[in-house]
C-alpha cells in the first residue's frame, strides 16, 4: 500500500540574513509546505522573540512542523550528578511545555554534545523516560537526533518504548558517523518522526544542498521506512557562491532538491512492492 505524498519543509534559518517574517514568507513562496524552529528568541540584528514565531508561520500559510531546541550541556542528561540531570531535563520540560502551548506538535533535541560526548548508560535512560512521559502527558512528540554518538539514539530508543518518543534523521550526521551503514533507519524506521536533510563532503557538517556532496540519495532512498507519513525537511545553508545569489534562487533550488528526493523514495516504495 503506498503512502501519501510526504510534506516537505524547510528549517526557517536556511543562511540568509533576513527578518523572520520575510524568511518565512519566502518559503511559502518557494512551494514548502511547513517549516521548523530553533526555538530560542533572534536577537541581531531582526529581533523577534520566539514566542511570536509561531503565529507568524501559520499567518503565512505554513504548517509548523517543529521546534529545535538547544543542545548546550545536553551530555548532562547521562550525567550521575543529579542536580545536573535535574536542571537539564526541568529545561527540556519546559521546553515541552512550550510545544503544548503554541500547539506544536514534535521537539526535536539532541542527546549529546561536543567532541567526546559520554557513553549511553541508565542515566539518560531515566532522563529521556521522564521526558517521554512529560510528553505524553502534554500530548507532544519528542525526536531525537542522531549526532556524533548514533548509538546513543540506538540505545534510548531500545529502552523506552514510548510512542511519544521517536527519532530525527539527519543525512549529514549520519554520513559523517555512519558512512554507507543504515542500520537506524532500517531498525527504527518506524518510529522516524522527521529529517534534517542535507549533503557534505565526508569530512565536516556542510549542510548543503542535497546533490553537492558526497552522500548517495539514492541509497538513502532504499533504507527510507516505507510507511513513513511525516515531513521531509531541509537543514541547509547556502555554499559561499550561493549565499551571494538571491535567496529566492537557492530556495528555488532546495524545492527542486527535496522534490528530487521524495520522488527517489516513493519509487523505491513501489519497487519494494513489486509494482515497476
Amino acid at each position: 500500500m503506498m503512502v501519501p505524498e510526504q510534506k516537505i519543509g524547510i528549517f526557517s534559518w536556511f543562511g540568509f540574513v533576513l527578518p523572520f517574517g520575510e524568511r518565512i514568507s519566502l518559503i511559502q513562496e518557494a512551494g514548502f509546505t511547513g517549516t521548523s524552529l530553533w526555538w530560542e528568541d533572534e536577537e541581531e540584528p531582526f529581533p523577534m522573540p520566539k514566542e511570536r514565531m509561531p503565529a507568524l508561520v501559520r499567518e503565512k500559510g505554513l504548517i509548523l512542523e517543529n521546534i529545535h531546541v538547544p543542545w548546550c550541556d545536553a551530555n548532562a542528561l547521562w550525567s550521575d550528578d543529579q542536580a545536573l540531570r535535574r536542571e537539564i531535563i526541568a529545561r527540556h520540560k519546559q521546553w515541552i511545555e512550550d510545544c503544548a502551548r503554541f500547539e506544536i506538535p514534535l521537539l526535536v533535541m539532541h542527546l549529546c554534545d561536543g567532541e567526546n560526548p559520554p557513553e549511553p548508560n541508565e542515566y539518560g535512560v531515566a532522563s529521556m523516560g521522564e521526558l517521554a512521559r512529560a510528553a505524553e502527558e502534554q500530548g507532544v512528540r519528542i525526536a531525537v537526533e542522531n549526532t556524533r554518538r548514533r548509538d546513543s539514539v540506538d540505545y534510548v530508543l531500545q529502552h523506552i518504548a514510548s510512542r511519544a518518543l521517536g527519532f530525527c534523521f539527519d543525512s549529514s550526521h549520519h554520513r559523517l558517523t555512519d558512512q554507507e551503514d543504515f542500520q537506524l533507519l532500517r531498525t527504527w524506521g518506524d518510529r522516524l518522526m522527521t529529517t534534517h536533510l542535507s549533503d557534505n563532503d565526508g569530512l565536516k557538517d556542510r549542510h548543503w544542498l542535497p546533490g553537492h556532496g558526497v552522500i548517495d540519495w539514492v541509497r538513502v532512498a532504499d533504507a527510507f521506512p516505507r510507511l513513513y507519513k511525516d515531513f521531509l525537511t531541509l537543514e541547509v545553508y547556502p555554499t559561499p557562491l550561493e549565499g551571494q545569489g538571491r535567496p529566492e534562487e537557492f530556495l528555488a533550488r532546495a524545492y527542486d532538491r527535496i522534490t528530487g528526493i521524495r520522488a527517489l523514495i516513493e519509487q523505491a516504495q513501489k519497487s519494494a512492492q513489486g509494482m515497476v
